[in-house]
């Protein structure tokens, strides 16, 4: 067994977490506007990026935004670009949807962009199974877990906080993993 699956082992302690999570009361977590302490620096879940495409980003956190360094992650560039291969081809407004995606990940800079390395890559299947289990998530959540725990693990080591609106799997995570840091944000 390497030494980073022992660490995380030791750290996260799966065989100990028997219990369902349940959600935090809102109140309890740091969300854009609520907290007095904005981090320096933000790595963007794909919630983000979705958000402001369709408008729904809160316009007073974009201040907050411009403020923090923006980091970004191929994990969310993935989730990003998927469209491009499902989308209908036939449908009138697919074009402009790419064309939208395309321009979207060509403004991100590769050089605030943090690729998850091996370590990150366990913690996040540790972290994302033993949560599925907790949680009784079927396949597809499984799947769809594991890409959040992978962004959430390369924040963490990274010294960033993970920026999302996706409150249920990140409070969970967090939950798991206290040492990581998010911070999350309502849509309009």
């Amino acid at each position: 067994m390497s030494s980073e699956l022992r660490a995380t082992l030791r750290r996260i302690k799966p065989e100990k977490r028997t219990q369902a999570l349940t959600p935090r009361n809102p109140s309890e977590l740091p969300f854009l506007g609520r907290t007095t302490a904005l981090p320096a620096k933000l790595l963007y879940d794909t919630t983000v990026y979705v958000d402001i495409l369709q408008g729904r980003f809160p316009e007073d956190a974009q201040v907050a935004l411009r403020a923090a360094d923006a980091w970004h992650s191929p994990v969310t560039e993935a989730e990003l670009v998927a469209p491009i291969g499902f989308l209908d081809p036939n449908h009138p407004g697919t074009p402009v949807a790419v064309k939208q995606i395309i321009a979207t990940i060509d403004r991100r800079p590769a050089y605030r962009t943090v690729s998850p390395d091996r370590e990150m890559w366990l913690e996040a299947g540790v972290l994302s199974g033993v949560l599925s289990r907790l949680q009784n998530y079927k396949p597809v959540g499984r799947r769809r877990v594991l890409n959040d725990a992978l962004l959430f693990a390369t924040a963490r080591k990274h010294g960033l906080t993970v920026l999302t609106r996706n409150i249920g799997d990140f409070d969970h995570l967090q939950q798991l993993e206290p040492t990581g840091r998010v911070l999350f944000y309502n849509r309009t």
